[in-house]
């Protein structure tokens, strides 16, 4: 984890480890107040968490503290594929129908109901996200970080 500029990162809690996944309790920080990137991630809110990292090391144990990262790169690009590409999707359908038809229901509901298949869409493609947006995970070297 050098250059650590660009990773985003959380103390945490291993709750559980079981079949090459572990479990960990994120204890959000007083650091997430000043986060850029705080509106844009599930983790800065202040209500516990539990992130679920997939790992072949057996090294983890209920009750390690750990540290839960990911790049900034990835949580912008999560971002995109959960509100900005939808919202795209949304407005073209919405303008489009609109100028077609002339019809503010129709193109209202149509561009309302253009997201159902996006969704499920995200919905089938989830095992292949969830290897693309995946957390690691390391135990701290030290507690430099979390003090």
């Amino acid at each position: 984890m050098e250059g650590r500029k660009n990773i985003v990162s959380h103390k945490g809690t291993v709750t559980k480890v079981e079949d090459g996944r572990v479990y960990v309790n994120i204890q959000t920080a007083s650091a997430c107040a000043s986060c850029h990137i705080k509106g844009s991630c599930n983790l800065s809110g202040t209500s516990p968490k539990v992130v679920e990292v997939t790992t072949d090391k057996k090294q983890y144990k209920p009750g390690d503290v750990v540290e839960v990262y990911f790049s900034e790169s990835l949580g912008y690009r999560a971002l995109f594929l959960g509100y900005v590409l939808p919202f795209i999707v949304l407005m073209v359908t919405l303008i489009g129908l609109l100028e077609l038809t002339n019809n503010e229901a129709i193109a209202g509901l149509s561009a309302i109901g253009i997201l159902i298949p996006y969704y499920i869409i995200l919905y089938f493609r989830r095992e292949k996200i969830r290897k693309t947006f995946s957390f690691q995970i390391q135990k701290p070297k030290d507690n430099y970080y979390f003090a």
